[in-house]
Formats: C-alpha cells, sequence, structure tokens
C-alpha cells in the first residue's frame, strides 16, 4: 500500500513539474530579445506565474485562463519556446502604429513587446495535439482605452 501511495505521489509530482531551468532561462532570453527591439525593459522571472502558467499548460486545453491581473500567450504545436516566442512576436508584421490599439491578429506580439509588463513565467506540456505553451505576464498588457493611450504608451516601434 505504501509503495503504491509513493506511486501514485510521483505521478502526480511530475504532472505537476516545472520547466527546466534552463528552458525557463531560454524563454526569459528569447522575451528580452524582442522587448530589447522596442525599449522595453527586461522582463524577470517570476515562479508563481510560471506554476500557474505549467498548472494551465496540464490542461491540454488550448483557450485563455482568463485569470485576473494577468496576461497570457499561448501557443500549440511548436517545437520549442523560440518557435512559441518566435511566431508571437512575428505579428509585429501586421501591427499598425499609426493606428495603435489592440486586435486578435497581433494580441500575442503587443503582449511580448508591452513596456509596462515587468515579470514573466511560462510552462509547456506535451498533450496529444503537440506541445502547449503557455506564458502569464504581469502586469498584463493589452490594456484596452478608448483612446489606446495605453498601446501608444507601451507598444513602441522598433
Amino acid at each position: 500500500m505504501l509503495v503504491r501511495l509513493i506511486v501514485v505521489a510521483l505521478f502526480a509530482v511530475q504532472l505537476a513539474a516545472a520547466i527546466s531551468a534552463g528552458t525557463a532561462k531560454n524563454a526569459l532570453r528569447l522575451h528580452n530579445k524582442y522587448r530589447s527591439k522596442h525599449s522595453a525593459p527586461a522582463l524577470k522571472w517570476n515562479k508563481d506565474l510560471e506554476k500557474f502558467a505549467q498548472s494551465w499548460a496540464n490542461r491540454c486545453v488550448f483557450e485563455h485562463s482568463g485569470h485576473p491581473g494577468q496576461g497570457e500567450n499561448l501557443a500549440m504545436g511548436m517545437k520549442d519556446f523560440a518557435g512559441a516566442i518566435g511566431a508571437w512576436y512575428n505579428e509585429v508584421k501586421d501591427y499598425d502604429y499609426n493606428n495603435p490599439g489592440f486586435s486578435g491578429a497581433t494580441g500575442h506580439f503587443t503582449q511580448v513587446v508591452w513596456k509596462s509588463t515587468t515579470e514573466v513565467g511560462c510552462g509547456v506540456k506535451s498533450c496529444p495535439n503537440g506541445k502547449m505553451y503557455v506564458c502569464s505576464y504581469k502586469p498584463p498588457g493589452n490594456v484596452v482605452t478608448p483612446d489606446n493611450s495605453f498601446f501608444k504608451k507601451n507598444v513602441l516601434p522598433n
């Protein structure tokens, strides 16, 4: 009975396992590489955001959490974080700096480079349909106002 409990406990730990330190460092480096192109300060890694992102990725459901007080980017099917974060950033090609604001076609990009965001944490899970990548951000980006003033202040041209 004790052996069975230990096996179940180890399995549960494996399901909730965080990404490796090297993977976290790489995800942070990639975010900061793209942010530097837009005069946005470097992000810091947040273990609580990492835990949340990992728990959301573990669900293997491609939908936003809607968690209040944080931003979120999702990707599925990419080989690694370089592919996921690169795809998010690649939306830059569709962003109109002359008409700044939120768009579903550029929302991942704007969250990555949002100037007032200071922290990030990410998770990944191998799912039946491919790897699920989740990054959570604080404070959140993509703050919409009638005059889009937050986009003007936080999404700067490269």
